[in-house]
């Protein structure tokens, strides 16, 4: 009979240990969703559901999370608040699916949005949903947020804009991948454990492109986000040399010409018409202070020359900026 050696029995102990801490710290994730999920929903419908707790038909652990295939059975009509402690992906199987709408009551409590059949719950972020209830379906991935950002390549701010486009995700990678993995879950294969890893893996990375792809897509039909719409004035706001449209337009991540509609949109104002608000504002403080000879404010401003600036002084204010600091000393 062979022996085992020793150091490859103590390694072999090791990775069992590790793999069951993964398995319980996935089942964990699990756990503490559902049952935050539905605490809340009984504390805000006031009527208990059928089923409390999901049926979950198949589960699979992961390092980072865990898949599963589920069922519910809610009240009709349904109205629940939830704030996952994880990304929750997940797609409604017709035909035990629901049309419903969302809202955000921390962002923005008086708009919703339709909920898609393929979505994104956000962790930390409270979410109302409404819908007719029902039976429901669903295959979803329970990941961690820190997870998720290593994977995808990037910390996503959730902001409104993001938010709404995460509640209705139309792209068809994370589609296929969550069928791959509801596949494997009813139906498991050879190295199975692997591969729903490695979907579930895929299917963090697809997500992620499909946020941007829908924001992206929702830019295009309205306005600049909020976060872009902060760095512009940012950067506006900078002392030193304006901006040149070049330089805003690549903050946003857009062609000039499309930064330049979608600002105007969302200010009604061209980025240059706050460019010079901005300048002519920072120009009079600095003319103001006595201290401060002319030919540094026009270098603080940007200009090459003290006759340069005091030309654009006059084109704004119709006074020289001498003129302009010799009345304020009189005041």
């Amino acid at each position: 009979m062979a022996i085992e050696p020793y150091g490859r029995r103590i390694a072999n102990n090791a990775a069992e240990a590790q793999r069951e801490a993964l398995r319980r710290t996935g089942q964990a994730f699990a756990d503490r969703t559902e049952l935050l999920y539905h605490r809340r929903a009984r504390q805000i419908s006031g009527t208990p559901t059928v089923t409390d707790s999901p049926l979950i038909l198949a589960s699979a652990q992961l390092p980072f999370g865990v898949a599963e295939l589920v069922e519910w059975r809610w009240p009709s009509p349904m109205d629940v608040t939830v704030r996952s402690p994880v990304h929750m992906i997940e797609l409604s199987l017709p035909p035990l699916s629901t049309d419903g709408t969302a809202s955000f009551p921390d962002i923005a409590p008086d708009r919703s949005s339709i909920i898609g059949s393929l979505f994104l719950r956000p962790a930390g972020v409270a979410i109302r949903a409404r819908s007719v209830g029902g039976h429901v379906r669903v295959v979803r991935l329970a990941a961690q947020p820190i997870r998720f950002a290593e994977v995808a390549g990037a910390d996503i701010g959730w902001e409104e804009d993001v938010l709404r486009v995460a509640l209705d995700l139309r792209a068809d990678g994370p589609r296929r991948l969550l069928h791959r993995i509801r596949e494997e879950l009813t139906g498991p294969g050879f190295a199975s454990a692997a591969l729903v890893e490695a979907y579930a893996t895929a299917l963090m990375i697809e997500t992620a492109r499909a946020l941007r792809e829908g924001l992206v897509s929702r830019q295009e039909r309205g306005r600049l986000a909020g976060w872009q719409y902060r760095r512009v004035c940012e950067r506006i706001e900078t002392p030193g040399a304006p901006p040149t449209m070049s330089e805003l337009a690549m903050l946003c991540g857009l062609s000039i010409r499309h930064f330049l509609r979608l600002y105007r949109a969302l200010t009604g104002e061209t980025p240059a018409a706050h460019i010079a608000r901005a300048q002519r504002a920072r120009a009079i403080a600095l003319v103001e202070d006595d201290a401060l000879p002319l030919k540094q404010v026009a270098a603080r401003l940007g200009f090459a020359h003290a006759s340069s600036f005091s030309e654009a002084f006059r084109r704004e204010t119709g006074i020289s900026p001498s003129r302009y600091r010799q009345r304020n000393r009189r005041r």
